[in-house]
Formats: C-alpha cells, sequence, structure tokens
C-alpha cells in the first residue's frame, strides 16, 4: 500500500441513492505515519465542530508499511547510499504543499527507528478498544508528537505514554498491545481496505444509507467540503462567528491549532485566523508555537481561566439580581 500523493486526488461516482435524513458517515483509510493524512487535519476538525451532528468521521487504519526496508532501500539507491537525504527532502516537500507544520529536523531524530507502519496502526486500534471515540484523539496525539515533538512513535513506551496523556487507561492500552486484541482489530481494519479496493492513504469514502462516494488522497479542507455539499446538499456547517470568541471556544476544545486548522473551521482565509489569533496573544489568551515554516497555537490557560471566571461572576451577578426581583425573593 502507498501514499497517494495530491496529483492524485479525484472523486468517484456516486453509488446508491441518497438517504438525505441520514448523517453521513465518513471513513478516513489512514496511517498514523503518513504525511499526507497530516494534512488532512483542518479538514477533519471542522467536519467535528461545523458537522459535529450530520457527520461522524470514523478512522481506519490501512498500514502504509509492513516492512519499510525495500522503500529505505529504494530511497538509498535513489540518493547514493544517502536515504536520510531523500526521506528529509520528500517530508519538506510534503510539508510545504500542505502546509500542515512540521519540524522535519526533529524528525528526522527517529527515523532511522521506523522498520513498520503496523506497530503504530495498531496502537491506535488499542486505543479504540477503550471506545471507538477514542481512536481519533489518540490518533491525533501521535501525530503531534512525530510531526511537531520529534518523539519516536515507534517506540512501545512512547505509545503508551501517549495513552496516559490522552486520558486513556495506560494499563489497559498495554495489554491490548500484548494480547492480540489489538492486533486483531487493526487486521480487520486491513480486510476492510481490502474489500474496499484501498491501497493509497489518505482515501475518504461517504456513506448515507446505500449512497456512497470516495475521494482518493489528500486535498484542502475547502475542496473536502465542496465534495461532501455536492454528496449530501442538505448539509449545512453550524453557525460560528468568525471572531476571537470563537477561536478562544476552538482552543479550548482543542489546546493545540494550526493557523490553518483555525481558518478551516472558521471557514476564513489563513490571514484572516491569524490576525485573530494574534489579537488573542496581545491580550494574553494565546502562545504562537514556530514548527517548521509555520505556526501552532495554544491557550494561555491563565488568561482563558480569568475569562472564565469573569462570564461565571457575571451570570451569578444577574442571576441574583433576577432573583431579587422574583415573586419569592
Amino acid at each position: 500500500m502507498s501514499a497517494v500523493p495530491a496529483s492524485a486526488v479525484h472523486v468517484g461516482p456516486l453509488a446508491g441513492p441518497r438517504e438525505p435524513s441520514a448523517a453521513v458517515q465518513v471513513l478516513w483509510y489512514t496511517d498514523p505515519i503518513n504525511v499526507w493524512c497530516w494534512g488532512c487535519e483542518p479538514a477533519i476538525r471542522r467536519l467535528q465542530v461545523r458537522y459535529a451532528d450530520a457527520v461522524r468521521v470514523t478512522p481506519v487504519m490501512g498500514g502504509l508499511f509492513e516492512d519499510f526496508t525495500p522503500m529505505r532501500e529504494n530511497w538509498a539507491r535513489m540518493s547514493g547510499g544517502r536515504w536520510p537525504d531523500s526521506v528529509l527532502a520528500f517530508l519538506t516537500a510534503v510539508a510545504a504543499h500542505h502546509r500542515m507544520p512540521m519540524d522535519v529536523p526533529r524528525m528526522m531524530a527517529s527515523v532511522d527507528a521506523m522498520r513498520s507502519t503496523w506497530p503504530s496502526c495498531i496502537a491506535v486500534k488499542a486505543a479504540g478498544l477503550q471506545g471507538g471515540a477514542r481512536e481519533l484523539p489518540y490518533l491525533r496525539r501521535f501525530r503531534e508528537a512525530m510531526y511537531i515533538e520529534g518523539r519516536d512513535t515507534t517506540a512501545r513506551e512512547v505509545q503508551v505514554e501517549l495513552a496516559s496523556e490522552t486520558g486513556l487507561d495506560a494499563a489497559a492500552f498495554g495489554r491490548a498491545l500484548d494480547d492480540g486484541s489489538a492486533e486483531a482489530a487493526f487486521h480487520k481494519d486491513l480486510d476492510l481496505c481490502r474489500s474496499r479496493s484501498v491501497t493509497g492513504f489518505p482515501t475518504f469514502e461517504l456513506i448515507r444509507g446505500a449512497a456512497t462516494v470516495r475521494m482518493d488522497g489528500w486535498q484542502p479542507w475547502d475542496a473536502f467540503e465542496e465534495a461532501l455539499t455536492e454528496f449530501a446538499p442538505d448539509l449545512r456547517p453550524r453557525p460560528m462567528e468568525a471572531n476571537t470568541e470563537s477561536v478562544k471556544l476552538l482552543l479550548r476544545r482543542y489546546p493545540r491549532c494550526a493557523t490553518l486548522e483555525v481558518a478551516a473551521v472558521l471557514g476564513v482565509t489563513d490571514d484572516e485566523a491569524e490576525i485573530l489569533l494574534e489579537d488573542l496573544e496581545a491580550e494574553g489568551a494565546a502562545v504562537r508555537r514556530e514548527v517548521g515554516t509555520g505556526l501552532f497555537w495554544e491557550p494561555a490557560r491563565p488568561a482563558l481561566a480569568r475569562a472564565d471566571a469573569a462570564k461565571e461572576n457575571a451570570v451569578g451577578a444577574e442571576g441574583a439580581r433576577a432573583g431579587a426581583h422574583s415573586p419569592g425573593g
């Protein structure tokens, strides 16, 4: 199985009748170590926030490389034996294309440890055994650790640490890695990929009733939404004002957001999103983190806590005034 370059993006034909009242299921065929899939995160976050009741995203682990050795040997031939140079060039090019920030030099520190992507897929399924809704948060944290922090996510101890960091039962997570249950769940995902003839990542399958449509390859969030709207014309994103209050809410839900992700959720340009984020930074409510050639933003928690407390106090005062004038007051 292989990664699907952006040039291979296409939307397949619709199969089956639509059922407008049903929710849309999005199967995201992916691999934790696929760098093109990292570029899909803005679209995923827009779906989670703006289509929360109408769209369900389910990750399906595809197992990009059972054995990375042939790819390593191919890159070595291409680079005169200096295969890390080929990896560096590839990662840098992909990051420039999808524009999700990646700290490529830090990633290179652990690239030699990568022998297979299958253990990483199994780790995601171990998270899912604690509830299907736990897979996406774990997958996201896994990718942050790899692409932003440069941690060796192929190492079991790091995978267990990430389970703990995402609120999972780390002991149960470890048992699922050891007793074969997570591996069995992964092989079910592999069987689904084979039954759908999915051989590259990312691939998306939209399902609504008997109707399905397939999208192959990375694409920007607005192109993804255009395909979703064509598939389900009745869907509309939840209203959300493009202002600093909306960005604060977003940073409370997701404590680490790229500028591109904020832009995608709000439906604005990157420049417009950055202006809002810089306004929050000036207020002391957000902190920027430079990663590669891009930016991630995190909440300045004391400032957000003060804002929350002020709102609660205002609500409490309003309630007290209302109580003072009530018939029973």
